[in-house]
């Protein structure tokens, strides 16, 4: 208790006393007074826990190493990271496996660094390491130490056999190790992989092989592709293709698969498709599809008509493709904008209600004021009723101001 009073002179007490160096119950809170802002009570708290980590059970050592790695980022939190990365080099071998298994995250990626680096790891342990560990960083960590063996021993069979069997991230660092070695090639077979960064890696080996990785996804295709691999294909075309390959990807705006379908959507708009073709897909039935037609006609707001937009607004449509038009509405301009979401509020619609509230208040807040352009008088008239009508929701305060901006009753 006294290594966590308000009083500096009982924290330096109990840090300077011979009970908590002693006592591995008491080694987390002498790792959190070394970070303490009383320079007397974290100076000595440093030279305890030194002393005391040279002593230190597993279970406290793992405690304390827990405690220190998540200080880690604190203004006075290095030291104890580095207290206990020193107390975890001098422990056995036997404690450093332990600690590759300890439930905190933090503490397992300190140890495997520390593993790592010591030169006490064995090829084998950091192999299962790399494909079994549960945590990306570790994983990652391993890879790393593999890859760095297996260039520095040019062994090709290790860095083939990690990238068969590795993660995304470990395939990554393998594959631009088997590059370095004189194996671009081998990054053909990756091309369709489900990893954009994996993709991406595989087709700059492809072109340091001499190859264009686009013409083998057009090639691949315009073949029966196997399945499961399609939307890979269609991600990757559209990542290394021309605007000439839209050709090739606008039938599979209609493929049976909507995750391909919603791939064909970005593809083609990457590379300049016709957006009025993107456009007709706003009303897709799979909402995968939807986003990502929302998201390819995010800066081109008058792609889709006003009208389409109204008609796809209406209850009869599904609930995805209703928010993908009234976000489109809303993209049109200010007046548009303030109209649908008056239009949702007045018919009490129960989907876009919410939405439609929360961004007549934004608008309110941060767009009025610079709303320059009057609108039409048509559109003042329809304005004013929909506030009638929708004041029962947005409140008297509101309504009169929206009234006041529009210069109305």
């Amino acid at each position: 208790m006294a290594g966590c009073s308000q009083d500096g002179h009982r924290r330096v007490s109990a840090v300077a006393g011979l009970a908590m160096p002693a006592d591995g119950l008491l080694l987390p809170v002498l790792v959190l007074r070394t970070a303490d802002w009383v320079p007397q009570v974290h100076e000595r708290a440093r030279r305890s826990l030194t002393a005391a980590l040279r002593s230190a059970g597993t279970s406290a050592l793992l405690a304390a190493a827990s405690v220190a790695t998540a200080m880690g980022s604190w203004a006075r939190g290095g030291h104890a990271v580095e207290a206990v990365a020193g107390g975890l080099r001098a422990a056995s071998d036997g404690v450093l496996a332990s600690a590759r298994t300890h439930q905190d995250i933090g503490v397992r990626r300190l140890v495997y660094r520390l593993w790592l680096e010591s030169g006490r790891s064995r090829h084998e342990e950091v192999t299962r390491a790399a494909l079994s560990e549960q945590d990306g960083v570790c994983r990652l960590l391993c890879a790393e130490w593999l890859v760095a063996d297996a260039v520095r021993d040019r062994r090709v069979d290790v860095l083939e056999g990690l990238l068969r069997e590795g993660s995304a991230k470990v395939g990554i660092e393998t594959l631009t190790a088997l590059v370095k070695l004189g194996r671009p090639e081998t990054g053909v077979a990756h091309l369709a992989d489900r990893s954009v960064m994996m993709r991406a890696t595989a087709q700059w080996a492809v072109r340091r092989a001499g190859r264009s990785p686009a013409v083998i996804y057009r090639n691949a295709l315009a073949a029966d592709s196997p399945a499961g691999r399609t939307r890979a294909l269609v991600a990757g075309l559209g990542e290394c293709g021309t605007h000439q390959d839209v050709d090739v990807l606008l039938p599979f705006l209609e493929h049976p698969s909507p995750r391909v379908r919603a791939e064909a959507v970005r593809a083609v708009r990457r590379l300049d498709g016709p957006l009025t073709r993107i456009a007709r897909m706003l009303a897709d039935p799979a909402p995968v599809v939807v986003r990502a037609v929302k998201q390819a006609l995010r800066s081109e707001p008058d792609v889709v008509p006003a009208a389409r937009l109204w008609e796809l607004l209406t209850a009869e449509s599904p609930p995805h493709v209703r928010l993908g038009a009234y976000e489109q509405l809303r993209a049109k301009d200010t007046w548009t904008r303030v109209h649908v979401d008056l239009h949702l509020l007045a018919a009490r619609d129960v989907e876009l209600g919410h939405r439609a509230q929360a961004d007549l208040i934004d608008w309110s807040r941060r767009s009025a004021a610079t709303s320059y352009r009057a609108p039409t008088k048509e559109m003042t008239l329809r304005l004013g009723g929909l506030i009638d009508a929708a004041e029962p929701l947005i409140g008297a305060q509101q309504a009169h101001q929206l009234r006041w901006i529009l210069g109305v009753g």
